[in-house]
């Protein structure tokens, strides 16, 4: 996919079309999917609590056309990210997590950035990252969508 291609999904102006206007946030150990639609796309955003790390949560954001291509992918617990050497800006870096993927037509979504990197536009603090209804609608805000506050918002308690 092209970098004028991945920009426009990104950047254009979303809206959350399932029903009813309320987004259940899984409890650990589950998954779930929001979506989206545009004037040119339908999207996903992967709510992924699954895993064996406590608080493990990916959110990502994937277009339905190219949907083994992620667009955005907020990894908050795991291990630091080893980026690939190449002509951009943190070539060969690693970055610690919560870290932020974001598309690359060469890289795909193998480039992470820190959440305060200018580029990924993710200013988080270390309450908004406790909080799974806050990190939701911030990363909800980072994919341009439209109508966040049309949608109430509720973290599913995991039982014993």
């Amino acid at each position: 996919m092209e970098l004028k291609t991945i920009n426009e999904m990104i950047l254009s102006l979303k809206k959350i079309i399932n029903e009813p206007a309320k987004i259940n946030i899984p409890p650990l150990g589950n998954a779930t999917k929001i979506e989206l639609k545009s004037s040119l796309f339908y999207f996903w955003i992967d709510v992924n609590r699954k895993g064996r790390l406590k608080k493990r949560c990916t959110l990502q954001l994937r277009e339905q056309q190219h949907k083994d291509q992620v667009l955005l992918r907020l990894d908050l617990v795991g291990p630091p990210h080893q980026n690939p050497p190449g002509a951009y800006e943190l070539a060969g870096q690693t970055i610690p997590c919560p870290h932020i993927h974001i598309a690359h037509p060469e890289y795909g979504d193998s480039i992470a950035y820190p959440l305060e990197h200018n580029y990924a536009k993710m200013y988080l603090s270390r309450e908004e990252l406790e909080d799974m209804v806050t990190l939701l609608t911030k990363f909800l805000e980072r994919c341009n969508v439209g109508n966040i506050n049309d949608y109430t918002y509720e973290e599913q308690i995991e039982l014993l």
